[in-house]
């Protein structure tokens, strides 16, 4: 499984992984607030669940077009990041297809939100393929019906539901504008002559509007329409309204489009009111993904939206420091712990890494390892008390969310005869790779018991269980040894059983028939994260007892098998 615990991150979190100075993280700046938002949006992508339900669309619509945007500008061109966002996006945007209404609007409570939807489809399709799927159809399903109800105005007629006001023409022309070639002139006029129309005396085409919604709607119209929207932009700069007592989340929202219009027009005092405001909005008690502006993730990603457009690109370049200060965040939370029983097995580890590994800390019997997606910590343990002692050492002094043990095997019974590549799961034999699917105890009870007075997990009398592999690990270990044909061949997936060496084997064979391999140690191991509720792997390069034929892996095919589960692994945060 992914993660047990999911980890919680604030933005006091990223000083301690960032590269060079971070005080500006804290600023009271432009750049700083917009690398805050992101990263808040970010974690929203991440760890939020994906509700399908139509209060949700524009919410998680908006996030997947936002963060899209920042990621994928030339200036930032975060795709290493963009590509782990990747499903999320996918996610949300099959989720709101699939809860898709009935009636018009189709997303969401209004034109509005419907307009929001249909853009991040538009926006999102280079790494979605359900948007790619349906957003041609929907946009022209919306440009229908923006044709048709254009005169009458573009309501549902449901005040409670809806803001109704000049922002939901210009979201409109704003989608149509930038999303459809060849936008129809009269449509364009139509809806810019609506968008434009003044709220008089609290009213909208004889619909009330509630006072404090109005500079919503004002900033969203001089943000798209500019000097055209003279007369909206000056009242951009009454505050007024601020008086009135309203939610942190509403005030946030409100604020977010005054700085959206003030920014489009360059007013710069009116701006730097706005940003006042939003400073003090901010709860950076609050997780990050739950909102650090007004305690509203809607009105983080609205103020995100508000800067990008005003940042340069060095400021957007800058903004890449936190990226990458909330990636080793992630990487030192989610820390994988390996257990080896040999040097070499340490050093076959750190080569599987590639370029670019650094080896933070090393001695004899430990390494921690700084990957470019992950931490790790290995541990060298050669009997089954070392191994029971550096599990717990990897697990409890390094907080190792899961284990896996690359390690020597030997096989059990005679090999069979394979044709072509890919999975087996009988008939392992010497120089094969196997893949611990369970793990089974035979005639060890004395020398667990022993092991487990070191390492004293919560299971001191349950030494004779068969333990499952965690089934998303051993699903991440086939996909992993699927891409490494070409290195490894064939590779076997069954149930391993550690035995202390004195059985013959087929003793063991006959208690666990259909077992491929045996070893000494990996049992306590899995005993260990089993009390622990941490996930753990075992994968075996069986011993070699005759010359290496063509098809065998060499002895470092377990540490870079183990390596590729933990690339994979990591792409999930």
């Amino acid at each position: 499984m992914v993660s047990r615990h999911p980890p919680v991150f604030f933005t006091s979190d990223l000083h301690r992984y960032g590269i060079g100075n971070t005080s500006w993280f804290d600023d009271n700046s432009p750049r700083a607030l917009a690398g805050r938002c992101l990263v808040d949006a970010l974690e929203y992508l991440r760890a939020s669940p994906k509700f399908a339900a139509k209060d949700w669309h524009v919410v998680n619509a908006n996030a997947a077009r936002i963060v899209h945007q920042c990621l994928a500008d030339t200036a930032v061109a975060r795709h290493d990041i963009l590509d782990r966002v990747a499903p999320a996006i996918e996610e949300i945007c099959a989720r709101i297809v699939a809860s898709r209404q009935f009636r018009i609007p189709f997303y969401g409570d209004d034109f509005w939100d419907w307009a929001s939807v249909v853009d991040a489809f538009c926006e999102v399709q280079t790494v979605s393929a359900t948007a790619a799927q349906v957003a041609r159809r929907e946009l022209d399903q919306f440009r229908r019906t923006v044709h048709i109800r254009m005169p009458s105005g573009l309501s549902i007629g449901d005040p409670e539901q809806e803001w109704f006001g000049p922002a939901i023409a210009t979201r409109a022309h704003r989608l149509l504008d930038t999303r459809v070639s060849g936008f129809d002139p009269d449509l364009r006029h139509e809806l810019q002559a609506q968008a434009l129309e003044r709220i008089e005396r609290g009213r909208y085409r004889g619909r009330q509007v509630t006072p404090w919604q109005i500079s919503w709607h004002y900033g969203q119209v001089v943000g798209e329409f500019q000097r055209a929207a003279s007369e909206q932009a000056a009242e951009l700069a009454d505050f007024a309204w601020l008086a009135v007592p309203l939610e942190p989340a509403k005030r946030a929202l409100v604020l977010a489009r005054i700085l959206q219009g003030a920014g489009a027009i360059r007013d710069r005092r009116t701006v730097l009111q706005t940003l006042e405001e939003l400073y003090r909005c901010e709860t950076p008690g609050r997780p990050l993904g739950q909102g650090v502006i007004g305690a509203s993730i809607e009105a983080s990603l609205d103020v995100l939206e508000a800067l990008w457009a005003q940042l340069d690109d060095r400021e957007k370049a800058g903004i890449n420091a936190m990226l990458d200060a909330l990636r080793f965040l992630h990487a030192k939370a989610h820390t994988i712990g390996f257990v080896v029983e040999t040097p070499e097995d340490i050093e076959g580890l750190i080569q599987a890494m590639g370029p670019g590994t650094l080896v933070e800390q090393r001695n004899a019997t430990r390494a921690i390892i700084r990957h470019s997606c992950f931490h790790a910590v290995i541990c060298l343990g050669r009997s089954m008390t070392e191994v029971a002692s550096a599990t717990s050492v990897v697990i409890e002094e390094h907080g190792a969310r899961w284990v896996m043990m690359p390690e020597r095997g030997h096989a059990l019974g005679p090999p069979l005869p394979q044709a072509g590549q890919g999975a087996r799961f009988v008939g392992a034999g010497p120089g094969d790779l196997v893949i611990s699917t369970a793990l089974a105890p035979f005639r060890i009870d004395l020398r667990v018991r022993d092991a487990l007075s070191i390492a004293e997990p919560p299971l001191p009398n349950q030494g004779s269980m068969i333990i499952p592999t965690d089934p998303e690990l051993c699903h991440l270990a086939h996909q992993s040894a699927t891409t490494l044909l070409g290195e490894i061949g064939v590779f076997f997936e069954g149930v391993t059983v550690t035995c202390d060496g004195s059985g013959a084997e087929a003793d063991v064979a006959a208690a666990f028939p259909g077992a491929l391999a045996s070893d000494e140690t990996a049992y306590v191991m899995a005993l260990i994260c089993l009390g622990r509720s941490v996930p753990c792997l075992v994968i075996q390069s069986l011993a070699e007892t005759a010359p290496r034929s063509a098809r065998s892996p060499d002895r470092n095919a377990a540490c870079r098998l183990a390596v590729k589960v933990s690339e994979m692994l990591c792409r999930r945060w």
